[in-house]
């Protein structure tokens, strides 16, 4: 009875290790089907990151598209309204959707040529002292060129831009001004 006890005993051991493998290789084939979905999963995560990398390419060039015309137009209408502004011979003129104005920007002096400049601007006191360097004094010049009219050797005078700038009272709540640079 014994032998039949361990044979059975043995059979049972078996039989469990035989469902054990059994268990071992179908957990392997449901890992293994899960990484294929994961596979195709990461697919379709791609697939639609593309589609919309596409999309939002498609709106950017839009947007460049239609801002460019836009802006387009905007400069023509500005380009005539500066027209009208300087034919008009006011400095402002304002207008129920706006304003229009000519503003005269600062002159300025740049020294184009240092050392020809440093020989008058010592006897003309034109020369800042800062220990150890002299830096032409550019109020100082620009003081002296419009009291006198006579603009030291290697200086250059560049007379302020007259600005065009409008501002607009549609769209917003707070007027916003805008400037437009150009040469008067």
């Amino acid at each position: 009875m014994e032998t039949r006890v361990d044979f059975i005993s043995e059979m049972l051991a078996e039989s469990e290790a035989r469902d054990e493998q059994i268990k071992v290789e179908m957990d392997r084939l449901r890992a293994d089907a899960m990484l294929s979905a994961i596979a195709v999963l990461e697919g379709q995560m791609n697939e639609v990151q593309d589609l919309c990398d596409r999309e939002v390419k498609l709106i950017e060039e839009y947007r460049a598209r239609e801002l460019a015309r836009l802006d387009k137009k905007r400069s023509w209408l500005l380009f005539n309204l500066e027209g009208f502004t300087r034919s008009s011979r006011e400095k402002t003129i304002r207008l129920p959707h706006g304003t229009l104005k000519l503003r005269k920007g600062r002159d300025r002096v740049a020294v184009v040529a240092m050392e020809k400049f440093l020989e008058v601007g010592r006897k003309l006191g034109l020369i800042r002292r800062v220990p150890e360097s002299e830096t032409p004094d550019v109020q100082a010049i620009l003081r002296r060129i419009q009291t006198t009219g006579d603009i030291p050797d290697g200086v250059e005078y560049i007379l302020g831009e007259i600005r065009f700038s409008y501002t607009t009272n549609g769209g917003s709540d707070e007027p916003e001004e805008r400037e437009q640079s150009s040469q008067g």
